[in-house]
């Protein structure tokens, strides 16, 4: 076997990609915490996200991590959030059968709810702390 063969070379990039956006959900959640100018990374990052969740309904990262590891094995199922979906792994749960018709505005919308509150939280904090 090849040591570098078409799946070994999906799982590496699919493993780059996901501590690429381990690093982006990091960003995101914790970097308004960090005091001076990385506050405008976090912003940057932010925005990136919450545009990419508006407009595309998904994360790119997630998209992109999620197609390379459907290369490696076609039959593996995904959630459509690569956070919920590492957790239930790692809970040894199987990924949740995705909801079709979502009738509830803040049901469809949640996570955008989320990264709004998060803004919200940032933005007080480094008015008022910093």
């Amino acid at each position: 076997m090849k040591l570098f063969s078409n799946k070994n070379l999906y799982k590496i990039y699919a493993n780059f990609v996901f501590v690429l956006h381990f690093i982006l959900v990091l960003v995101v959640v914790f970097g308004w915490l960090i005091p001076g100018d990385f506050f405008y990374v976090f912003l940057i990052f932010f925005s990136l996200t919450l545009i990419s969740e508006i407009l595309l309904g998904y994360c790119v990262l997630t998209k992109i991590e999620f197609d390379l590891r459907k290369k490696i094995d076609p039959d593996k199922k995904f959630d459509k959030s690569c956070i919920v979906h590492y957790i239930r792994s790692w809970r040894g749960l199987s990924p949740r059968e995705p909801v079709i018709n979502k009738n509830n505005f803040f049901q469809k919308n949640s996570f955008i709810f989320i990264m709004l509150g998060l803004l919200s939280v940032s933005l007080l904090w480094r008015v008022f702390v910093y």
